[in-house]
Parts: C-alpha cells; structure tokens; sequence
C-alpha cells in the first residue's frame, strides 16, 4: 500500500465511506433509542425494554438487572421504578436467609407487554435480515460484533 498511490486513494475512500456509515448508524440508534421501541398498544422506553427483557426468566436483584441489560444501576433503578408504577413488575423479598434482598420479576401484564415488544422486534430483525444479499448476511453478525468491541472507547 505504501507504493501505490491508487491504493493509498482508495484506502482513503474506503476509509471515509466507512466513517460516514457508521456515522449514520449511530444517529439511527439516537433517533431509535429516543422515541423507545414500537409494538403493541404500551410505550417503553429502549431502557425500560431491556430491564424487562432482563427479567423475562427468573427475578432478580438490581444489580442483576442492569447487568443482564447492560445499563447502569441508576438507569436500571429509574427504569424499574417506571415499569412498578405501570403494574409491569413487582418487587418481592428474598424468603432466603437474607431477608433484606429484594427481587423484581415480570407481573402478568408486565410478561403480556414484553411478548409483544419481542414479537416486534423479532419481526423487524427477519425483515432487516431477509433484506440483506447472502453475502451481507455470512459477514453482518460478525461485522457489527467487531464494530461494537472497537467503539467502546468512541
């Protein structure tokens, strides 16, 4: 690449195609993550749809909630206490030796939304899926996971 130009051009092109995509990627997931995740009849936050999807097996402590959705505890904290308010989870005391450890689980309602919101999503992953060349689809999964570890530090 040193020697030739062309492909020193070329690399410079490439290199700035890509810095323009990912650009619009991350205005995409702004704009997504602001207006909260669509399906079904119940607003929920992109927050509130990852703590409850956090929640859709066992309940779990805070803690294991943000964790499970990849938020920070305040968010996680801020996000339970908006689905308490609207009856999708409930906290419930540890009858383990600990008395003081409280868990939040799903509440039927709660379970019913997360249902819909996953179905929607689902549903729109396989269109945006299918969408794509076959060629696209043998290199997205890994593509968007190498991109992900190297904007960490962005």
């Amino acid at each position: 690449m040193k020697g030739n130009p062309t492909i020193r051009q070329d690399h410079a092109a490439a290199q700035a195609d890509f810095a323009a995509a990912l650009e619009d990627l991350f205005r995409a997931v702004l704009r997504v993550s602001g207006r909260g995740v669509p399906g079904g009849d119940t607003e929920l936050t992109l927050s509130q749809y990852w703590v409850m999807a956090a929640l859709a097996g066992d309940p779990l402590t805070v803690s294991d909630v943000a964790r499970a959705a990849q938020i920070a505890v305040p968010s996680a904290t801020r996000a339970l206490r908006a689905l308490e308010r609207r009856g999708f989870v409930e906290r419930r005391r540890d009858t383990g030796e600990d008395g003081r450890l409280v868990r939040v689980g799903l509440t039927r309602k709660g379970r019913t939304v997360l249902d819909e919101k996953q179905s929607w999503v689902s549903s729109r992953q396989r269109e945006i899926f299918d969408a794509l060349s076959l060629a696209e689809r043998r290199t997205a999964a890994r593509t968007l996971d190498a991109i992900t570890a190297g904007i960490v530090d962005l």
